[in-house]
């Protein structure tokens, strides 16, 4: 996420992880035309934020839907490396979980809000409603390093003027499997888990009630010496590269 994307000028831009085999991604014309609605399951279960998906609510998430490069045609919407993820709430927190691919694991950025899509990072952007212009963007980076920012409208000034306006209750830890920042040797990737307060949401209105949709997207940067990068990819049936198009973000539905 940079100044020039959100000013306008969208540019394209655990235990230890398993391993897993690449998806097959999807060849639609139009990623907008198969799009779903995605249900993020109720929990009671107290989440520990360790990295690991071993509760048993996690058991009962949805996954998903595969991550793609969705503004791209045919074979190059396969992203290099795989992602998974999965969703939940509960009274007071959503929680979120992902599972990433990666052999060269990047991450450089160590202050609270900065520019963390300089390096390997996943990426959450929720919308909560549909006739308010804001709309919410997370991040963490392997350092567990993290980004939170509320906009208020989309291209009504840049990261700098909204990254310190308020704090949030916004929690993660990561797993590594392998060895953070050195580009010589092979790694296998790393999980995600985290939980965002509701409270946090206030400025939209406030968490969700059963049934309520939101939009959302996951999205991920992945730096490495094997590709050309950042390989960008996400569940989001966007038709540009630009994550800040919240439009076309994909429905979820909070289902108790």
């Amino acid at each position: 996420m940079s100044y020039l994307r959100l000013a306008g000028l969208f540019i394209v831009i655990l235990s230890a992880p398993r391993t897993w085999g690449q998806e097959n991604a999807t060849t639609a014309a139009d990623p907008q035309a198969a799009v779903g609605i995605y249900e993020c399951i109720y929990t009671d279960e107290a989440i520990v934020i360790d990295g690991k998906d071993d509760e048993a609510a996690w058991k009962k998430a949805r996954p998903v839907g595969d991550f793609t490069i969705s503004w791209a045609k045919g074979s190059k919407r396969k992203p290099p490396t795989a992602t998974r993820a999965k969703l939940l709430w509960g009274k007071d927190y959503l929680y979120f979980f992902a599972q990433m691919e990666d052999s060269d694991l990047y991450a450089t950025v160590k202050e609270h809000d900065g520019m963390t899509w300089h390096n390997d990072v996943f990426e959450m952007f929720l919308k909560p409603v549909a006739d308010n212009p804001g709309y919410y963007e997370f991040q963490v980076s392997p350092a567990n390093t993290r980004l939170d920012i509320f906009f208020p409208r989309r291209a009504a000034g840049g990261y700098d003027r909204f990254k310190s306006d308020g704090k949030f209750d916004f929690q993660s830890a990561v797993v590594l499997d392998g060895t953070l920042n050195d580009w010589r040797d092979t790694d296998r990737g790393w999980n995600v888990e985290g939980k965002i307060s509701w409270k946090d949401f206030d400025r939209t209105g406030g968490g969700p009630k059963a049934n309520d949709i939101w939009k959302f997207g996951l999205f991920r940067y992945d730096y490495s010496i094997a590709f050309e990068g950042p390989a960008q990819s996400t569940n989001a049936p966007l038709r540009s590269g630009s994550f800040h198009t919240h439009e076309e973000y994909a429905p979820i539905r909070f289902v108790k």
